[in-house]
């Protein structure tokens, strides 16, 4: 449930205005894992790793996403580059902010959010068996 809500986390830039800038980079992802080892100390560097990684998963996600409004993708290297980084593979459709077209934003965002149901969830089902089986065998 930690790591879910980390790879939710890059998104509260949104509310700061500089969505898909700092928050949604390599160099944020290095501050998360530094920040979660001083919290957590060095008897714990693997739920440390685990923090980062949940963040950088967002970001990968994100890469792989069709972004529809300028600047297109995401600062992924920041601070060693301003440049916006976005794959042509799109596998994510777009999310609409049109609210108020009220039937194409609710409609175009719920089938985008199944269709990323249908994409990740054997991957996060895949992940929780294999750490229920590791329970089990512990």
């Amino acid at each position: 449930m930690l790591c879910a809500a980390i790879a939710a986390a890059p998104d509260l830039d949104l509310l700061l205005g500089i969505h898909r800038m700092y928050f949604h980079s390599l160099g944020a992802v290095f501050v998360v894992l530094l920040v979660a080892s001083v919290a957590l100390g060095p008897g714990q560097w693997r739920l440390s790793v685990a923090i980062a990684a949940a963040w950088g998963s967002h970001l990968f996600l994100d890469w792989l996403g069709n972004d529809t409004s300028a600047p297109y993708g995401l600062m992924a290297l920041w601070p060693f580059s301003d440049a916006y980084y976005q794959s042509s593979l799109k596998i994510f459709d777009a999310v609409s902010r049109r609210y108020w077209l009220p039937q194409e934003f609710v409609w175009h965002n719920v089938a985008a959010a199944a269709k990323e149901i249908v994409i990740v969830g054997p991957f996060a089902l895949a992940a929780f068996a294999l750490a229920r089986w590791r329970q089990s065998r512990a």
